[in-house]
């Protein structure tokens, strides 16, 4: 418990912080506290955040246990980060107790040469000081990865329990904490071959007394699998039409398979030397190679010799080789080599999978150096030295990684200097330095903040040139910094080249244009803009206004207008703009044409109807006048009837 919150304790003042956006803060589910529970359990995990079933990611995401967990957190409790954070804390503790337990259970201790560190502890310790596991406690949303291992591991030891004692409700009861396990999170399913191997490796049990136990725990599979099919659908394909959700989309097959070899032995090094971590392993942080590349080759040669070891220690009950089918094993589900995840790789993909790598150090700590060594006095000291050294060093890491999670702003802008190759991290980066910008009043800070902003943007868009978000965030970046269109919109056009649908683009290209002093840019923007899309009413509405508002040029006015007007004859800002223009244009036959139409299809503005007056008034028709004065005046109480003319 000390231990727990020396490590994570400097955790409970964080906020909120990446993926707590869509399981927590803005997840619409998760608000209705109590009564948004069922949503939870009966649909995608990313349909309480955007309100509608998107195909993101391959098979979909069914983590319904964690997302219960945060209803009943919202309930009692609000939006209350502590909270959250406090309960990421004891659920890792209890993880903690949960693997000394069932280690202690499992592994032999009589060949120990520390009485007083049992080589269960020593294991246990190692896991549970790892920094590779920062990603997962610091980051609410990790409570998936949590809550499945602490499942498994219970479910392990009731299943202990029946082998021993061969009581019904035992198994009835492992079985049920191995679906709660599927509930939380999908990777529980490798616990299909793990139960097995424990059973091998670690009892005297036959196969056929553990059958009832393989038979029930598939079951109990098929059973979850079916509800997830239910639910979210099933089958593997590649959803990702884009490198950010899918980084092998430029990839051969050759090298897709050289890169998942590197990112497998890229694991292995973190496990070793867990530094520096990031969150963010997406392009091209992790480069695309080939199988030339030395690292794949170091790689691929180091899998070969863990699975000779595995292979030939199986049939000897080795710990070591059970190590490493629980590394593999575990960490085959995130791998990339059966299906697309998505990502590369992410540090909280080896969270149980690294228990695997404590076993072999800790065998090699407690067991293997009282054999290489000739006296117990060495054995001891180096043991002592080398375990001390484990846990004094990735203690300092843990407590000193923590404070990056500690919001979003912070992660991304430590994470972004990282990953200065990795175009997720910097695109945040430079997307909530513009945020705070537009939030202070000191124009120095505002600059500051601005620049630094450009700079992971354009580090982005060189990253990945045709990044959608990087593109929008930089033409918004450079608007705040230089209020020039002509340094904003290159950046737009470059999203509608890609897609010229793009609503976030045209919305924050009618924003600046519209925002914009020079008239002669905007009009040339606009123009440019209909190369892309000539088909949208609100640029010839905006280009309309922009010739007769401030060019005072009648004729490219109603020209633009009444092209807008073709497009959506029902639109009431294009007709309103539109009779005004053939008002001042004295055509007030057309004029009164239009803002009857605008009139008959939105009656309630008392601005058309004056509009509508004037014109009336002017062509001298002067009770149709009054009649359209009266009723502006009826529509808004405020109006002061003596300014009009009739």
């Amino acid at each position: 418990m000390v231990l727990g919150f020396i490590l994570y304790g400097n955790t409970l003042t964080h906020e909120y912080a990446l993926d707590d956006a869509i399981v927590i803060n803005d997840n619409t589910f998760t608000k209705k506290g109590f009564s948004g529970i069922w949503d939870q359990l009966s649909n995608d995990q990313f349909m309480g955040f955007y309100g509608e079933k998107k195909e993101l990611v391959s098979g979909g995401r069914y983590r319904p246990l964690s997302m219960v967990v945060f209803n009943i957190q919202y309930a009692i409790a609000g939006e209350n980060a502590t909270v959250s954070h406090l309960i990421n804390v004891l659920f890792y503790i209890l993880n903690g107790f949960l693997l000394f337990l069932l280690l202690h259970r499992l592994l032999p201790d009589s060949t120990r040469i520390h009485k007083w560190l049992p080589f269960s502890l020593l294991v246990s310790l190692l896991w549970f000081f790892h920094p590779i596991h920062t990603e997962v406690v610091a980051n609410i949303k990790g409570l998936d990865e949590i809550m499945a291992f602490c499942f498994e591991l219970l479910s392990l030891w009731f299943i202990l329990n029946y082998l021993d004692n061969k009581k019904v409700k035992e198994l009835l009861v492992a079985v049920f904490l191995f679906f709660l396990a599927l509930l939380s999170k999908e990777n529980a399913i490798t616990w299909l071959a793990i139960i097995p191997l424990v059973i091998y490796f670690f009892t005297d049990h036959p196969i056929k007394k553990a059958l009832p136990i393989y038979i029930s725990i598939f079951a109990t599979s098929m059973v979850w699998f079916f509800i997830r099919y239910q639910v979210v659908g099933g089958g593997i394909s590649n959803v990702a039409d884009n490198l950010m959700n899918d980084p092998f989309l430029d990839s051969s097959i050759s090298e897709k398979y050289a890169t998942i070899v590197y990112t497998l032995g890229k694991y292995i090094q973190l496990l070793f030397f867990p530094h520096p971590l990031t969150y963010d392993y997406y392009p091209k942080q992790i480069p695309i190679v080939s199988w030339s590349n030395p690292y794949v080759i170091l790689t691929l040669m180091s899998y070969i010799i863990l699975g000779i070891v595995a292979i030939t220690g199986f049939f000897k009950k080795s710990i070591p080789a059970f190590g490493i089918l629980l590394f593999i094993i575990t960490l085959s589900i995130a791998s990339n080599l059966f299906f697309p995840i998505g990502a590369f790789m992410n540090e909280r993909f080896v969270y149980v999978s690294s228990l695997g790598f404590c076993l072999i150090v800790g065998y090699f700590i407690q067991l293997g150096i009282p054999k290489n060594v000739q006296t117990v006095k060495t054995a001891k000291q180096l043991s002592v030295a080398i375990f001390s050294i484990f846990l004094i060093l990735y203690s300092l890491k843990t407590i000193s990684r923590n404070p990056v999670w500690k919001n979003n702003l912070t992660l991304a802008t430590n994470d972004a200097n990282i990953s200065v190759n990795g175009a997720k991290s910097n695109v945040m980066a430079g997307g909530l330095l513009t945020e705070e910008a537009t939030k202070t009043n000191n124009p120095a800070e505002k600059n500051k903040l601005l620049q630094k902003a450009i700079f992971h943007l354009d580090r982005a868009v060189n990253i990945y040139p045709e990044y959608i978000d990087a593109l929008l965030l930089m033409g918004n970046a450079q608007w705040e910094l230089t209020k020039d269109i002509t340094k904003a919109m290159p950046y737009y056009y470059r999203i509608l080249n890609i897609n010229n649908q793009h609503i976030n683009t045209w919305q924050n290209s009618f924003v600046i244009l519209e925002q914009s002093k020079n008239v002669d840019a905007k009009i040339s923007a606009y123009q440019t803009l209909l190369k892309y899309n000539p088909n949208k009413p609100q640029v010839y509405l905006n280009l309309g206004r922009a010739y007769g508002r401030e060019k005072n040029d009648l004729g490219r006015s109603i020209y633009y207008l009444e092209k807008g007007r073709e497009l959506a004859p029902a639109n009431v800002d294009i007709l309103t703009n539109l009779g005004t223009a053939y008002g001042l244009q004295k055509n007030y036959d057309k004029a009164i044409e239009v803002l009857e139409k605008a009139s008959e299809i939105k009656p309630t503005v008392a601005k058309i109807y004056i509009d509508l007056g004037l014109s009336y008034f002017n062509s001298g028709r002067f009770d149709a006048a009054k009649a359209a004065f009266d009723k502006a005046a009826q529509l808004d109480q405020n109006l002061d009837r003596s300014q009009f003319p009739v």
